[in-house]
């Protein structure tokens, strides 16, 4: 849409400032994705119950519970950065979360594995932190207590 302005003469629409960068839906994917990966996580502990191939059936329905619920955080995530919210810090955290996952898989002999686990913390927090996904969720910005302007 133009406008015309009497100084100015034609003025151009400018981008909205709520385009969303590319850094943060491949962060949001990341996120989905890991989401994804404990939600299947999940799913294959409750068959391993169901054919009776546990030891103690207590410890993996408490092992496939918190892998639903760590599929749950990891889809809020996702979700939350999509809708440009400030979830820069959490987000950050559990990217960082994966830094020892892959230093025990690289020591327990799985050194492929754990370098993987060291790039997706590097591309999360690289994607997390770049100046683009800073500016669009508005991190770093002055708000007052209680976040009402």
């Amino acid at each position: 849409m133009n406008e015309t302005d009497a100084d100015m003469g034609a003025v151009t629409e400018t981008p909205d400032s709520g385009d969303r960068p590319w850094t943060l839906t491949a962060a949001a994917i990341l996120f989905w994705l890991l989401a994804t990966g404990l939600a299947a996580a999940g799913v294959w502990g409750l068959v391993q119950i169901v054919t009776g191939q546990v030891d103690t059936v207590s410890g993996a329905v408490g092992v496939a519970l918190i892998a639903f619920l760590g599929a749950l955080y990891y889809w809020f995530l996702g979700r939350r950065l999509l809708r440009m919210d400030d979830v820069i810090a959490q987000a950050v955290f559990q990217g960082l979360l994966w830094l020892p996952v892959g230093y025990y898989l690289r020591e327990g002999a799985h050194p492929v594995i754990g370098i993987a686990a060291w790039g997706l913390a590097a591309a999360i927090v690289g994607l997390v932190l770049s100046g683009p996904t800073r500016r669009a969720v508005g991190f770093g910005e002055q708000r007052p207590l209680g976040g009402a302007e």
